[in-house]
């Protein structure tokens, strides 16, 4: 099976796990965070057993820098950059990638980890960017619809 249908898989099921079985109402009252924890060790698990293992990779945990390169189903995409190199901003004036801009993979990304989740980003290392240097590693933040993953 192809590592972009790999990762699709994997988005599908992590969010359908943590909404239906890891997500409490009114999370910030009621141990939300305490589940969030637990569920990364099956996120973590679910990582290895649907992307890593099958599609071949070498080890890496979820959540650091992949071999899986992120590349764009059309010329260019929305993107928000980080306005330093890992800061939590993502507020630095480029607003859109390029198909020269080469992304690896980190983790999917919703803005709030304790509610329904999405995995609606596409959490990526900006590795090279020929047009765009100064954009070159800094994590950014694609929605998933705009990508696709590929094996490197």
């Amino acid at each position: 099976m192809a590592i972009d249908e790999l990762m699709t898989q994997f988005r599908l099921a992590s969010r359908e796990l943590f909404n239906h079985y890891y997500r409490v109402e009114d999370p910030y009252n009621n141990d939300g965070w305490a589940l969030e924890r637990r569920f990364a060790q099956v996120q973590e698990l679910l990582f290895q057993t649907l992307v890593v293992q099958p599609g071949k990779l070498p080890p890496v945990e979820y959540g650091g820098v992949t071999t899986i390169l992120v590349g764009l189903r059309s010329e260019f995409a929305p993107i928000m950059l980080n306005r330093a190199v890992d800061s939590g901003y993502w507020d630095h004036p480029i607003r859109e990638v390029t198909r020269d801009a080469q992304m690896v993979f980190v983790c999917f990304f919703d803005w709030d980890q304790l509610d329904v989740r999405d995995n609606r980003y596409v959490r990526v290392l900006v590795q090279a960017w020929p047009s765009k240097s100064e954009a070159i590693g800094k994590h950014a933040l694609i929605e998933s619809q705009y990508v696709r993953f590929i094996d490197a």
